[in-house]
């Protein structure tokens, strides 16, 4: 079989890593495959992962569109960074296939594809979330409010939906919105990712007796750094036998102010920036506890969450979105109507038995390597790629059916009566499997 598969390459992005597991999964299942990089040209001139197989910038339409025309099934991964997938956007209004979203929120994704679209933008927002809420939508003044105003309202979700043939995505919490905006079937299935400089878990922690915390990645206010530390400066106990420690991006005002709030809690907060791969694996496996926290909770799955528990250790989680639906037994979580006190008492658990934050890891470890696997991923896609490629048959029969009913000048009211859908219901494909 062959696909063509759309993806940021570059070695930045966490789906373009997802993706080259699963390409290698597949192209040892002796399935042929084609990679479109996706990314914006300033993007796209960067080092890319080693997929294994031919890769093609989007931006070459004459290659792509012969890949195309030959494949047996286009996929799409789309996730909300526009800079990362302008060209999936774009290929995917002229050519459908299955996406596999790795966001229920794409707000920022839809704001950058705007920008030059500010008409047709205006038309996707009313039709799916009304005038009211389309004529407001571009009248916010920073990323923070434009989340929190829009998140519940206009996600965006359904306009990437309604593009595809069918989805597949890693958690169910987001799917109501992706079932009323696609016409073909959606799936579920967890992310696949690793964790390449991971050993196995130890049983017995090593080191100057402190528990260390980790947080990784871009530091923002999703992250809930400053909850950590108001949870750690609450506790004389805390204060004295924990270390924090940021390993990510972080702009100076930010640093600043979290060094600032750190030193006058007394909290041991150790700040190092963006590293190279290795460095953050040695920080990784230096941990303790991993937090993972994440409010608003946007994501169709956490890679940070589950390369922490790949690595064998302790993650804290907000028990909301993605994370809610890991067991219980394998994270901590934590409540967004009471974070610091439910980050306290964890700390204090660990710390009162310190052998627990390795045996918590230990459980997690064993389950995430049997369940983020790009085995499992790849075979969801064979499963899902025929059921698809039926459900657009049906799809096409009822759009012809509907042409039909909308020259005989049927008005919407009609359209929607029982005696209209109950026949039509037969070609139903949208289901989650």
């Amino acid at each position: 079989m062959k696909l063509v598969i759309f993806t940021p390459g570059v070695k930045s992005s966490a789906i373009g890593r997802m993706t080259r597991l699963v390409v290698r999964a597949l192209l040892s299942q002796q399935h042929h495959v084609v990679l479109v990089r996706t990314e914006s040209a300033h993007v796209l001139a960067k080092e890319p992962h080693d997929f294994g197989c031919t890769a093609i910038p989007w931006t070459d339409e004459e290659q792509v569109a012969q890949e195309v025309a030959s494949a047996d099934c286009l996929v799409y991964q789309i996730g909300d960074n526009y800079e990362f997938h302008e060209g999936g956007v774009a290929w995917l209004h002229k050519a459908p296939g299955i996406v596999c979203l790795h966001d229920f929120f794409l707000g920022h994704l839809f704001w950058g594809w705007a920008q030059q679209r500010r008409d047709e933008a205006n038309d996707i927002l009313t039709q799916w979330y009304g005038s009211k809420i389309a004529t407001n939508y571009f009248n916010v003044s920073d990323s923070a409010t434009f989340i929190s105003s829009t998140r519940e309202t206009a996600p965006l979700t359904e306009w990437i939906s309604s593009m595809a043939t069918g989805v597949i995505t890693h958690s169910n919490w987001g799917c109501k919105r992706v079932m009323a905006a696609c016409a073909g079937p959606v799936f579920v299935t967890p992310l696949a990712y690793d964790a390449p400089g991971a050993v196995d878990a130890e049983e017995e922690r090593k080191g100057d007796g402190k528990l260390k915390v980790l947080t990784i990645g871009h530091v923002n206010p999703n992250k809930r750094v400053e909850s950590c530390i108001k949870a750690i400066a609450s506790n004389a106990s805390l204060r004295k036998n924990i270390s924090y420690r940021l390993v990510g991006a972080i702009l100076p005002d930010v640093e600043s102010k979290l060094t600032e709030m750190a030193a006058k809690g007394g909290v041991e907060l150790i700040i190092s920036n963006e590293v190279d791969d290795a460095t953050l694996s040695e920080a990784i496996r230096e941990a303790d506890v991993i937090s993972c926290l994440r409010w608003p909770s946007l994501e169709a799955a956490s890679a940070s969450a589950i390369e922490a528990m790949l690595y064998g250790k302790a993650t804290i989680v907000t028990d909301t979105g993605f994370y809610k639906e890991l067991p219980d037994q394998y994270v901590l979580k934590v409540s967004p109507d009471n974070e610091i006190e439910d980050l306290k008492k964890i700390f204090l658990s660990l710390r009162s038995k310190p052998s627990s934050a390795a045996e918590i890891g230990k459980q997690a470890q064993a389950w995430a390597k049997e369940t983020f696997t790009a085995e499992n991923y790849a075979h969801k896609l064979e499963q899902a790629i025929p059921v698809v490629l039926r459900a657009k048959v049906v799809i096409s029969a009822v759009d012809h059916f509907a042409t039909i009913i909308e020259k005989w000048s049927a008005s919407p009211e009609l359209l929607g009566t029982p005696e209209i859908l109950k026949p039509l219901s037969i070609f139903n494909t949208n289901t989650i499997v």
